[in-house]
């Protein structure tokens, strides 16, 4: 099942292509297309760039993994230097 997967990953630029020939055999792409795909590349950055504001912690702080203490999961945290 995942070979199958991986397969069509590969397999789904192409067929993008293919179907966007097939519906729009003009040599340009209509402006519709080339403003929501620049639309959704900024969403996109804006979004990694906030998950990577968000994620960033403070690099003189120590992070402690879950573990088991006591037959109980201990939650991550992080703990001063």
């Amino acid at each position: 099942m995942p070979r199958l997967i991986e397969i069509v990953l590969f397999l789904a630029p192409f067929a993008g292509f293919a179907v966007w020939r097939l519906l729009f055999p003009s040599p340009l792409p209509p402006l519709w297309l080339v403003a929501s795909l620049a639309a959704f590349l900024a969403v996109m950055l804006a979004a990694l760039l906030w998950m990577w504001h968000a994620d960033a912690g403070d690099a003189q702080i120590r992070y402690v993994p879950a573990r088991l203490q006591d037959g109980r999961v201990v939650k991550p945290q992080p703990q001063p230097p």
